[in-house]
């Protein structure tokens, strides 16, 4: 069910920005994933995770996922229809400052 698909080496936020871009469409970012001693900053612009950011036409059974393939999945949010830009829903804000690696910045 996978439409597209962008590693997050340079964070979640920026490359979820690029894979908006891309698509033509809006990412809702709702629930990253945190690690213990990250803060939210962390989860959503650190890089270096070596992940993917998969989206899907459908909501992808998680736990059938998982036990077909042994890949967990993490739903971290949604696609909606509107400009190509990242929005976060959840507590931890409106707005990040720092979005992720930029290899064109000096």
């Amino acid at each position: 069910g996978a439409v597209a698909a962008i590693d997050i080496s340079d964070g979640l936020l920026a490359d979820a920005g690029h894979l908006a871009a891309a698509s033509g469409c809006g990412i809702e970012l709702s629930a990253p994933p945190i690690c213990k001693g990250a803060t939210e900053t962390d989860a959503l612009s650190g890089g270096e995770d070596y992940e993917l950011l998969i989206a899907s036409r459908v909501v992808l059974p998680v736990d059938e996922f998982k036990k077909q393939f042994g890949i967990p999945l993490t739903l971290v949010g949604s696609v909606k229809e509107g400009p190509a830009r990242v929005r976060q829903t959840s507590s931890w804000g409106e707005v990040v400052r720092r979005r992720g690696h930029d290899h064109f910045s000096r």
